[in-house]
């Protein structure tokens, strides 16, 4: 009897020992996943902003400018050459508007801002 109970005793020692092992190879397992997702997740975070870098080069003005001036050869920067001052009837009125609020420089660009697309300003 009492080899019985000895062997009972062991078989319930042995079968701990191994749930034990077990459970220790699933703990380093998990851990290993774990590095290996961290790893995987810097590189997207890398990736994420090298794109980023990317597209914001690409929305920049400078690229984009650069990009239209290679492109279209109608398209130039404003120079004193490209800019064209136009004079304002005596009585437009964002002349009148311009002399009720005291500002003098106002009309001037209320009238560029208002003409026509075809240019004629009065008539």
């Amino acid at each position: 009897m009492r080899i019985v109970q000895f062997l009972k005793v062991m078989g319930v020692v042995t079968f701990m020992a191994v749930l034990y092992i077990h459970l220790q190879m699933r703990i380093y397992d998990l851990g290993y996943q774990g590095q290996a997702k961290a790893q995987k997740i810097e590189k997207l975070a890398e990736s994420n902003s090298l794109v980023k870098n990317d597209i914001l080069r690409l929305k920049s003005s400078s690229h984009i400018g650069h990009e239209l001036l290679t492109k279209d050869d109608h398209y130039r920067f404003a120079s004193r050459k490209n800019v064209v001052e136009v004079e304002a009837m005596s009585h437009s009125w964002p002349e009148t508007f311009a002399a009720k609020t005291g500002v003098s420089r106002i009309g001037r660009f209320l009238t560029l801002a208002f003409a026509p697309a075809d240019g004629r300003i009065g008539k």
